[in-house]
């Protein structure tokens, strides 16, 4: 069947800003002077995430050792997971009445358009926590920064954080900052832990401070790809984002798995971020096509958008005869409205059970909902960033428990690389020592939109897992 139904352009409504609220976090300015940093000597890890100078489960097994010795030490100490008796300050940025904790957000700039809301995640995860007393007595508090989803701006923020001595920086909803950290070895030389994040670089399973939450934007390549070709695609186009990584490491992924299955990619256009209009690389990618069966758009919201209304055509070629599909950025509530019937029964993949059916009334995706309308009553809570971002503060939660009242960065770590969690809004997932891939499964949905935004649909897909999760990942 022809995708999608033949229908005009609906025009683009409008998408409403959404102001969001500090609660009870503070913001500090978005930009602020680089600190010094070193890069030096830390250990990293070589493709497919195993250890580049040891034996991964040698090193898991000496981890696991270390913080039982440790929690035993405390135990011997006297110390109790509690006010008073948790032994004070232990670590960078610990004291005995809170943890010095910091982030950065992605709420201005093109990346708002998906990353925007993911400061509710955290926000309702630490409330919760802090009502309750917080971590053995120890209050979190969270310092949230705003770089713009800019690479340089969010390391010169990451550095800062080090040099004022936070403990650890939980979730990082910013990607490209965080990548660029990461690049120049600034966690590994500090040592400083970043835990719960969104996975859409390789670069956060790669490094061994850092524990993503989500699949990783190769593996949504991989498995949207290997699921067109299952259900009869033998042609395939991707229109990718060429100005920000995640779209170069999706491509490369997306064009292995094509010849992988025997496939033939007919269009492979790049596209830089943030035009109106993008005519000749529409006409580009449509001459080569005419149509594709399957069309991947690994693009960010704003820039899907303005691809898509840039399309005058009559018969859409940008769309895939058999099947369109997209990334978890494009699984936001306001790019379905805006893209309109054109979108009708276009996939995306999601690394997260979101809060459609079946999935709705599970426990913990009921929770997860109502958690979120406790700090916003606007909030996109289908947007899987956001979801993201609450299972990753879980997670770093979870661990400062487990690691209990003695709790040094050396101690999170070793907790955090014996771990295994179940959010029961993802596959249960297990970071170990040189493999952080806890998550490499993917759930399909449709945008359903007739006569307005009817949903994501579950397309009864039970979960789908990367083929080739350690593989067409870039060396550096």
């Amino acid at each position: 069947m022809k995708f999608p139904p033949g229908a005009n352009w609906l025009g683009v409504g409008a998408i409403a800003l959404v102001v969001l609220v500090a609660s009870s976090l503070s913001l500090v300015p978005n930009f602020r002077t680089r600190a010094a940093g070193t890069t030096s000597g830390s250990q990293t890890l070589g493709p497919g995430g195993s250890s580049a100078s040891a034996d991964a489960a040698q090193q898991a097994a000496q981890a696991a050792q270390q913080a039982a010795a440790q929690r035993a030490q405390a135990n011997r100490s006297g110390l109790l997971c509690a006010p008073g008796r948790n032994g004070g300050a232990t670590d960078t940025g610990v004291a005995g009445n809170q943890i010095k904790l910091a982030t950065t957000l992605a709420e201005s700039g093109i990346g708002a358009s998906f990353l925007g809301d993911a400061r509710y995640g955290i926000l309702a995860v630490l409330n919760q926590t802090n009502r309750e007393g917080g971590v053995c007595g120890r209050i979190l508090s969270l310092n949230p920064v705003d770089d713009g989803w800019d690479a340089y701006r969010g390391e010169v923020d990451i550095r800062t954080f080090i040099s004022e001595s936070y403990f650890a920086l939980p979730v990082v909803p910013s990607s490209q900052g965080l990548d660029a950290a990461s690049g120049a070895q600034v966690l590994d030389s500090a040592g400083i832990p970043v835990v719960g994040t969104d996975g859409m670089l390789y670069s956060q399973y790669r490094d061994p401070w850092i524990w993503p939450v989500a699949t990783s934007t190769i593996s949504t390549a991989h498995i949207a790809a290997s699921n067109g070709y299952a259900r009869g695609s033998r042609t395939f186009g991707i229109v990718w984002d060429r100005t920000y990584k995640f779209g170069q490491e999706g491509e490369a992924a997306f064009k292995a798995a094509v010849t992988r299955l025997g496939g033939n990619l007919k269009a492979d256009v790049g596209i830089e971020a943030g035009k109106q209009d993008y005519g000749p690389d529409v006409q580009s990618f449509e001459n080569n096509c005419q149509p594709c069966d399957f069309t991947f758009m690994l693009l960010e919201p704003d820039t899907a958008i303005a691809w898509i209304r840039s399309d005058n055509s009559q018969n859409h070629y940008v769309f895939g005869n058999k099947q369109t599909s997209g990334p978890q950025p494009l699984f936001v509530t306001s790019f379905a409205q805006a893209c309109g019937q054109l979108c009708n029964n276009m996939w995306i993949w999601t690394g997260f059970k979101a809060p459609y059916p079946p999935f709705d009334t599970e426990p913990a995706v009921a929770q997860y909902v109502s958690a979120i309308r406790s700090v916003s009553s606007s909030a996109d809570v289908a947007n899987q960033f956001l979801e993201g971002s609450y299972v990753g503060m879980e997670l770093f939660v979870k661990a400062l428990q487990q690691a209990g009242p003695n709790l040094t960065r050396a101690n999170l770590r070793a907790t955090l690389n014996s771990l295994t969690f179940d959010s029961g809004l993802a596959q249960a997932g297990s970071w170990r020592e040189g493999n952080h891939f806890a998550n490499t499964s993917m759930l399909g949905f449709a945008i359903q939109f007739s006569q307005g935004f009817n949903g994501f649909q579950y397309q009864q897909t039970g979960w789908v897992k990367d083929p080739w999760v350690t593989e067409d990942h870039p060396s550096s």
